[in-house]
Parts: C-alpha cells; sequence; structure tokens
C-alpha cells in the first residue's frame, strides 16, 4: 500500500470513524491525524497495542481477526503516510502532504464554534500523554522543543492559554509541516547513540619518552 493518502482515503476513513469510532468516544479523521502525528514524533516508541484502542474508543466487538485487521488497515495507512510526510523538508512538501485540517472553504472561522485545528492539536496532546516524562527532559535539554509543543497547546485551547484567533490559528496550521518536520529529525539525533569519547593512548611505560630525555617514559613524564 503507497505511503500517500488520497482524499478519497481519507473520506473513505472518515465514513468508518463517523460509524464505529466517534459514537463510541473514539476519534474524527481531524483528531486521528494529530493523534498519529504525535504517535509518529515520540521521543520514545509507542505500541501500536497501546495507541490503537484509543483510536476506537471502546473498541467494537470484532467479528473475527480479519475483520479487525481490515479495519485497523486505513488507520496504519494514515500513520505510515504520517511517516512519509514528516520526513519531508519544505522544498519537498505539497499539498498533498498537509494535515487533515478542516478549515472552511471562504477561509472564515467555522460554523460549528470549534476553532479551526482544536480537534488536531487535541488528537496530538493526548499522543504527548503516553510519555509526559520524556517529553518534559526533551523540552529541558531543547528550548525549541518548548515552542513547539506551544504552539500545538495554543491550538488546543484551555485554561491559561492565550487564544490565538481565527487568522493566528490559520497561520499556525500553516507552519506545522515545518513542526513537525523539526521534531521528526531531532527526535532521530536525539536517539542516535552517542560515540564514547576516547582518550588518546599515550607512549608505553617502558617506549623512550616523548620528550626526548632519552629515558623511557616511566622514568620522565610518565612518573606517577
Amino acid at each position: 500500500m503507497p505511503n500517500v493518502f488520497t482524499d478519497q482515503d481519507a473520506e473513505a476513513l472518515a465514513q468508518l470513524l463517523e460509524a464505529r469510532a466517534i459514537p463510541f468516544g473514539g476519534m474524527s479523521l481531524e483528531q486521528l491525524d494529530g493523534f498519529l502525528c504525535g504517535i509518529v514524533v515520540s521521543p520514545e516508541p509507542i505500541p501500536q497495542s497501546q495507541w490503537m484502542p484509543r483510536v476506537w474508543g471502546k473498541e467494537p466487538r470484532w467479528e473475527n481477526e480479519r475483520d479487525r485487521d481490515a479495519h485497523y488497515a486505513p488507520i496504519l495507512h494514515l500513520k505510515a503516510a504520517i511517516e512519509r510526510r514528516v520526513r519531508l523538508d519544505e522544498e519537498a512538501f505539497t499539498e498533498q502532504d498537509m494535515p487533515f485540517i478542516w478549515v472552511p472553504e471562504d477561509g472564515g472561522p467555522p460554523d460549528d464554534g470549534i476553532p479551526v485545528g482544536a480537534e488536531w492539536a487535541d488528537g496530538f496532546l493526548e499522543a504527548v500523554g503516553f510519555h509526559e516524562f520524556e517529553w518534559g527532559e526533551w523540552e529541558g535539554s531543547e528550548e525549541w522543543v518548548t515552542e513547539a509543543l506551544d504552539l500545538i497547546q495554543s491550538l488546543s485551547g484551555g485554561e491559561g492559554v492565550e487564544e490565538p484567533g481565527h487568522e493566528g490559528r490559520l497561520a499556525i496550521v500553516g507552519q506545522l509541516p515545518a513542526v513537525l518536520h523539526d521534531l521528526y529529525a531531532g527526535g532521530l539525533e536525539r536517539k542516535a547513540p552517542k560515540q564514547p569519547v576516547r582518550k588518546a593512548e599515550g607512549p608505553g611505560r617502558n617506549a623512550p619518552c616523548p620528550c626526548g630525555s632519552g629515558k623511557k617514559h616511566k622514568a620522565c613524564c610518565g612518573r606517577r
């Protein structure tokens, strides 16, 4: 299955979630996109067995494993598309690679009263909850990570969070691809094994001392 999520794929998944997830406290497509973005850029891996049940709310009783896997497939397809999406830098990014955040065609505020990007941000922050301590450590060592999370938190809203306003929300949504790419790339660097610093080997104790004295190293500069 290609790691590109088309508009047709999105429509089919949205309908699936409306029927099998949302009525049971599960996620909408927009919330799911944010949630999976948070899973993908998490500072520590999150097993599918932990995050998948959150998608459905009260996970349905599947008829059998085949039925379950058929419903899991479009979720995993979107996750694979997001894994591809966050690897892209700004030059390679296209409109097709934007997060699934609904914005009215006229560009104005939504009629339903839900601010632009709020559901997406709620999903992302729910994924952060799996590894709050590790995110906190990362924020403590990298100020830009705090700035990235603050942007997403401003979309989510809540007590004590400054409301960016509709135009501000649109601006933040436009920044999300770059923010997610930076979190992905920064996470790879953070997880990369560090090479141990090795001390340069000095001359052997019975070797001539490098100072040129003519003495053995142990009787000259190597004396302890």
